[in-house]
């Protein structure tokens, strides 16, 4: 038989002609936030994709993400290209992925701005901002991203901010999501107040009206600029011509089909096509930044005098800086030119047409470019392909097996349906590697040593902890552990009947099966989805998280607890029978005894992973650490970070210590 080594040198050998071929193709990355279901977000932009794809000769990849934080790290360490943004975010993608403003959307009828608004439910006796604002702990808030501009940014310049307002301080409990999510969980009554944007609304009236008719706006903001698109600076100017020329052309060019067709496609992204922009499109935000940081610096509690008067010195300082720089910004001439080309393009389609076409070749020629090498694209192998090749290389080594596992002429014999299984077992999983070697991009495993420099980048970030606010980090992480510790209690007090239920010598097969695949189902769910379901049913809190362990842990235990049932020494039960006792009796006395050491030792072990998994949960409102954890990242507070990992480490060493201690004492 070849050897194991072998085996792996030849799939080295396959991954360095993978990595070869994948590393000569030339892509353009582009995302989307979704501020909704990604699928439909994606099913709405891929004919907008395919449209860049086939004008700009690119290879684009499309990508949706429903968090910001992790589209400007991707930019920022060149996994993105061109994206997307809403202002925050696109600001943030400036500042800390060396990117660029290039376009703007604007709105079908062309509209250069949306609101952002605060919704209850249409019959919430909150009327005004002032029954909202109460600040007693009675409601809860739901915020957006940390990184959007309707969902947090402007409701804390415009209302928290000025008013001295603390939004975790001042409700019940303030939760974070996407603006769909939000408007669904003000809707069914989980929050009682969130933020959104008119721009949400208007998709919402078309994909989910039922939804929307139990809504009411409760307050809106001034108007906000459109959302920029975004691109990474070192692009090369080829590609920038290519793609500045299909945004600002997009709906407007070809004709009357094709303007047709295209002004459809804008139509379902609620689109009106897309003007030139630069940085300075971002200006009002940085504004809006300022004047929230002017009225927390002036309402903050926690300041002395002296560091208010420096802060407030700063702030002030910043905004005559930008107050300067707002005044140079000139208005665009090819932005206007375009928006009157287009205004005639009813009454003179074609002239129109060519004007615009005119005004963009013109626009572009002007700009300073770069000569760039092209590199060579490559159409990868599709599917079918890839699925070919695995069953070849799978069949090949089938044929090598066989030939090399033959017994020797003088030596021991061996079974025909032996060396059939063995060559299987092996081709089929080499076979299976092989297949799936694309489809996992393992053709990137060498960007780990050639990327990792950026990798010591970001986590270098993380060595600046900063202390502030560590006691209430401590006591989310403790509220955490408190989870872990009754979702394992109630899992283990389910998981005994249940794993007795499901153990072969203990309980006949017709109750066996349906209890281990009810087990199934309750190991197959992840956690965040289970809490989900408990947070619609007994709201946000850390109850939701407690239950969503304790199913998931009781089917988990249930089938390690059958297990050591079905291991055990008959000799004790027999005993116990001999003596007339019923079943009941039989397992207490002959059973129980048996599997006792083991199952502390599997509820001691879920306890510690459910320590953990508790981390996370608070995601969706669940109770303990992950809000919190979650929030400073996507707000890029490394330091913060950096502070709670440490707590949650110091937090589940402690509970590993003291399981070892109690299993040294129950084992």
């Amino acid at each position: 038989m070849m050897s194991f080594v072998r085996i792996l040198a030849a799939l080295a050998l396959v991954c360095a002609s993978g990595t070869a071929l994948a590393q000569e193709r030339e892509r353009i990355v582009f995302s989307v936030i979704s501020t909704e279901q990604t699928e439909a977000v994606e099913a709405l932009w891929q004919p907008f994709v395919e449209d860049m794809e086939e004008t700009t000769g690119l290879d684009i990849e499309l990508v949706s993400a429903i968090d910001y934080a992790g589209v400007i790290e991707a930019m920022r360490f060149g996994q993105v290209d061109v994206g997307w943004f809403s202002n925050l975010s696109g600001l943030q993608a400036i500042r800390l992925a060396d990117a660029e403003v290039f376009a703007k959307t604007l709105y079908p009828g062309g509209q250069e701005g949306y609101r952002s608004v605060i919704l209850v439910r249409e019959d919430s006796p909150i009327r005004t901002l002032e029954d909202l604002l109460v600040c007693d702990g009675s409601m809860s808030f739901a915020l957006g991203d940390p990184n959007s501009t309707s969902g947090t940014l402007v409701p804390l310049a415009y209302i928290f901010a000025p008013r001295g307002i603390d939004p975790q301080s001042c409700f019940a409990q303030v939760t974070n999501a996407n603006h769909e999510q939000t408007a669904l969980a003000v809707v069914n009554g989980f929050v009682d107040a969130g933020t959104n944007n008119t721009t949400n609304l208007d998709r919402l009236r078309q994909t989910r009206p039922e939804a929307l008719a139990g809504l009411r706006i409760l307050w809106s903001s001034p108007l906000i600029q459109t959302d920029p698109i975004v691109w990474r600076r070192d692009l090369s100017e080829d590609v920038k011509s290519e793609l500045l020329s299909f945004f600002l052309t997009y709906g407007f060019r070809g004709d009357a089909a094709q303007r047709e067709y295209e002004q459809g496609v804008l139509d379902r992204l609620f689109l009106g096509g897309f003007l030139p922009a630069t940085d300075e499109h971002l200006l009002p935000i940085r504004r809006l930044e300022l004047m929230r940081d002017l009225a927390e610096t002036q309402a903050s509690e926690a300041l002395e005098e002296g560091e208010r008067t420096a802060r407030l010195e700063q702030v002030e300082l910043a905004m005559r800086e930008l107050a300067v720089e707002e005044r140079r910004v000139a208005v665009r001439d090819l932005a206007d030119d375009l928006i009157a080309a287009r205004s005639r393009m009813d009454a003179e389609p074609d002239a129109a047409s060519a004007d615009i076409n005119s005004l963009v070749s013109a626009f572009l020629a002007a700009q300073p470019r770069i000569e760039v090498e092209r590199r060579i694209r490559r159409v990868t192998a599709g599917e079918l392909t890839r699925g070919l090749i695995g069953l070849g290389s799978g069949l090949a080594l089938f044929a090598v097996l066989m030939i090399r596992s033959r017994p020797p002429r003088f030596g021991p014999s061996r079974l025909m349906s032996d060396r059939l299984i063995d060559a299987a077992i092996w081709s089929g999983l080499f076979g299976l590697l092989i297949w799936s070697f694309w489809p996992a991009e393992m053709f990137k495993l060498p960007l780990l040593g050639s990327n990792a420099p950026r990798m010591g980048e970001y986590i270098a970030g993380f060595f600046q902890l900063d202390l502030d606010g560590w006691e209430t980090y401590a006591r989310q992480t403790l509220i955490t552990v408190q989870i872990a510790l009754w979702g394992t209690v109630v899992a283990v007090i389910a998981a005994i009947p249940f794993g007795l239920l499901a153990s072969r010598n203990i309980a006949p097969v017709w109750i066996v099966q349906p209890v281990r695949r009810l087990m199934d189902a309750f190991r197959a769910i992840n956690e965040l989805v289970v809490a989900a379901i408990f947070v619609a049913a007994v709201g946000l809190g850390p109850f939701a998280g407690v239950m969503a362990l304790a199913l998931h842990t009781t089917g988990v235990l249930a089938k390690l607890f059958s297990e050591a049932v079905e291991a055990i020494d008959d000799g004790p039960v027999e005993g116990v029978r001999a003596t007339g006792a019923g079943p009941m009796n039989e397992v207490v006395w002959g059973v129980i005894p048996q599997v006792i050491p083991l199952w502390a030792s599997y509820a001691l072990y879920r306890f510690e992973s459910n320590t953990r998994a508790a981390t996370i949960l608070g995601l969706i409102g669940a109770g303990g650490i992950g809000q919190v954890l979650i929030q400073n990242i996507r707000s890029f507070e490394y330091g913060k970070t950096a502070t709670i990992l440490l707590i949650i480490i110091a937090a589940v060493t402690a509970v590993d210590l003291i399981s070892q201690m109690l299993r040294r004492r129950l084992v």
